[in-house]
This record gives structure tokens, sequence and C-alpha cells, in this order.
């Protein structure tokens, strides 16, 4: 097998893994849903601690500064209705929980987290009824079982 073609296999391995690691988290109207962000970077220290979240690009849910909650320049719309755990930033986790879900509350959000030049993101989806803030990985192992199925045949 050719250098290039081992290549090819690779970027598209990669690729169908980024696409496929998109984070769907579900809420019902009136519910509340818990929109997981975490880093991995050890030695954090409280005063390094900034993350902003938003809603489709814009929006300001809730910053965390300096290992502090702010909602000094939240949106209107989220006002009283975001928290974070103030208790879990020193472990890396920044998840934000949306109370009262309104249909408005559907798209798009990340987590931008400074220090660590990470920026997760996830779609929230709004439904009447169901589940409150179920994670669920969208889809995930169809691709890497394909990627197998693909590999087998494949004299490396």
């Amino acid at each position: 097998m050719t250098r290039c073609c081992c290549f090819c296999i690779c970027v598209f391995a990669v690729l169908l893994n980024k696409a496929c690691l998109q984070i769907t988290v579900e809420g019902s109207v009136g519910g509340s849903a818990v929109l997981p962000c975490s880093s991995t970077g050890d030695g954090l220290k409280k005063e390094d601690i900034t993350v902003y979240w938003r809603h489709n690009s814009s929006q300001n849910v809730y910053d965390i500064i300096e290992g502090k909650g702010s909602v000094e320049k939240q949106d209107s719309a989220y006002k009283n209705r975001a928290e974070t755990f103030p208790n879990e930033y020193m472990k890396g986790n920044f998840s934000l929980k949306l109370n009262n879900l309104q249909y408005n509350d559907a798209g798009k959000y990340v987590c931008y987290i400074t220090k660590a030049y990470q920026n997760p993101s996830m779609q929230l989806l709004v439904k009447d009824g169901g589940t409150h803030g179920a994670a669920t990985r969208g889809k995930r192992t169809v691709p890497f079982l394909i990627l197998l199925h693909i590999l087998q045949y494949i004299d490396l």
C-alpha cells in the first residue's frame, strides 16, 4: 500500500472522528439541561480559570472570570436561568445548567476555555415533554465500524 493511501485513510479517520464528537443535549420546555464542558488541563489556578459560554455565537449565557461566576454582561434571556458548579471549577468542570428551558434556547452552545485554548461545542434540542437534559454522543460508533471494515481489506 502506498504512503499516500495510508495518509488519506488516516486523515479520513480523524475528520470522521471530529465530525462525530458533536454532543447533543436534549431537554424539555420548562425543564433543565446540563451542557457539559471540561478541561483536562492540570494544575489549575483559580485566577487562571476564565470560561465564556455563548449561544449561537453571540448571546452571552454565562461567564466565569478568574474562577468566579459573572452575569454582568449576561444576555437578559438567561437571567436567573443559567448556573454553573463553582465547587467543580478546580477539577476542570465548567458545565452549565440551563433552567426553565424555552424553545428559543435550542441551538449551538460553545464553552470557550481561554487558558486551555479549548472550545467544546454542543447542540441543545428543546422538545415538549420527554427527557430533562440527557446527554448523548451522536452515532459515534458507526463511522469507526466502517473504518475498521475498510482497514481489514488493506494490507498495511
